[in-house]
């Protein structure tokens, strides 16, 4: 299963903040200052002795195109000593500090735009993204950038080799011995056609070879919803060419019962996720059980968006006031293809031999109202067949620069226990019923309690005829 990468940060539906746009007093346009650099990887040769940092304070309605035109200008000094074509935006990745991925389509305007989109959601992280290393002192506004260059796009766009950058063995031997007095050694530029083989050692590349990544073959199903709510899942026939997909070797992170890689499909940052704990030991997951698990947690997702997009209907035919940033992530289902003589990558776990009751109860903040209500919503619209448990939200941005608040790894308890990991069927849904609190929003929608009460008693008289029999 594939699902949009959640930016750091993310959090159980709390409610955020929107910072205002950069301006003076005068509302004459500021100048922000970026600080761009060549980005750097501890298995490939540091990019950042190889071309120069590039910096530059504009006003804040420059487009970000014109940005980086302008900044590239300084690195291309030295690119173009040893190739034939320029740099140019396109053949750049940007990220903030710390190789943090910054949000799509955020460079599609203007600088303003770019600089709040992210202030608003890095700018308190203690981790300083926007600003840089400790030891860097910008001016404010500033947000400081890396650059990861796109070496493959390059060359396949011009035709022209990028230049190739080496330590000789005797500089590694002088980086060793002066690591200790700080000194920097020189390093050696060269094009492809003056190396051996054996030394090739290319710029850091996102979408060429990566280390601690693999190329993995997916073929992707289609998932839909009919007007009813019906989740049905279509899987490509034998005939379809599997999709090339980026898949990190070793998990980003794990929870109780999955794990999760990074993965780059279709040139956009996912995230792949396998469980590997179902209650039965770790990595004792049988391949059918991590597809059945995944293919609920996939229609609870697209059931979860259909909801949302009533719920949303509702309120504006009723006018009820909601946080409309919500939405429901991106996700795909797929399946690995192996081909043959190859083995399955190692984020499947497969070698060839061989829940919560957490709800949202947050009332004062316009998202945690949202939620609560929407909860409560879906309650209803199911005929108290469903509740949404553990609703978890992280901070997106959409094409239009706008914030999202995106729900993810979406939990359901039903009357039937059977939409997957974590579902507590009916107890549950009594434990919704007990600790939910209905704020304005519920009421607004026609919602009370009071058919709460009838369901507990009807759930307590069920106990009680049980104990008697």
């Amino acid at each position: 299963m594939f699902a949009r990468t959640l930016q750091k940060g993310s959090h159980k539906s709390s409610g955020g903040t929107l910072s205002a746009p950069i301006g003076n007093a005068k509302g004459m346009a500021r100048q922000i200052t970026v600080y761009l650099v060549p980005a750097t990887s501890n298995t490939r040769i540091d990019a950042s002795r190889m071309l120069g940092n590039a910096t530059r304070a504009f006003p804040e309605d420059t487009p970000m195109e014109d940005v980086m035109t302008h900044l590239l200008r300084h690195w291309n000094l030295d690119w173009e000593k040893d190739s034939a074509e320029s740099l140019t935006p396109e053949h750049i990745s940007l990220r903030l500090f710390g190789n943090v991925g910054i949000q799509p389509h955020s460079t599609a305007g203007s600088l303003g735009n770019f600089f709040s989109i992210h202030d608003r959601i890095y700018g308190n992280n203690p981790k300083k993204m926007l600003r840089g290393p400790p030891t860097l002192k910008l001016p404010s506004p500033a947000i400081y950038l890396e650059g990861l260059i796109l070496v493959k796009e390059y060359e396949d766009q011009t035709g022209a080799e990028a230049p190739y950058f080496v330590h000789t063995e005797k500089e590694i031997r002088k980086r060793k011995l002066s690591a200790t007095t700080g000194n920097v050694t020189s390093v050696v530029k060269r094009t492809r056609s003056q190396l051996p083989s054996r030394v090739f050692k290319p710029l850091r590349s996102e979408s060429g070879d990566l280390p601690g990544f693999s190329k993995v073959l997916f073929l992707f199903a289609t998932v839909s919803v009919a007007r009813d709510g019906a989740v049905s899942i279509i899987w490509p026939d034998s005939s379809a060419t599997p999709v090339a997909c980026t898949l990190q070797d070793t998990p980003l992170g794990q929870g109780k019962t999955k794990k999760v890689f990074k993965a780059i499909y279709d040139g956009m940052p996912w995230v792949a996720k396998r469980f590997f704990d179902i209650g039965t030991g770790e990595e004792q997951v049988e391949i059918h059980e991590n597809s059945k698990f995944l293919i609920q947690e996939i229609t609870r997702l697209a059931r979860s968006g259909y909801y949302l997009e009533h719920f949303v209907a509702e309120a504006k035919q009723r006018g009820i006031s909601i946080d409309e940033t919500i939405s429901v992530t991106d996700f795909k289902l797929g399946i690995e293809v192996v081909q043959d003589g190859a083995s399955p990558s190692l984020a499947s776990g497969v070698s060839l031999d061989r829940g919560t009751n957490d709800y949202p109860a947050w009332h004062h903040k316009k998202l945690g109202s949202t939620l609560n209500a929407f909860t409560h919503y879906v309650y209803h619209l199911t005929q108290e067949s469903i509740v949404h448990a553990d609703l978890q939200t992280s901070t997106a941005v959409n094409e239009h620069g706008d914030g999202l608040n995106v729900l993810f790894d979406m939990m359901t308890h039903t009357s039937n226990g059977a939409s997957g990991v974590g579902d507590h069927g009916q107890e549950g849904i009594d434990t919704f019923v007990q600790s939910h609190e209905c704020v304005d929003r519920c009421d607004g929608f026609g919602l009370s309690k009071e058919g709460f009460t009838k369901a507990l008693k009807e759930s307590g008289e069920s106990d009680e005829e049980e104990e008697d029999q």
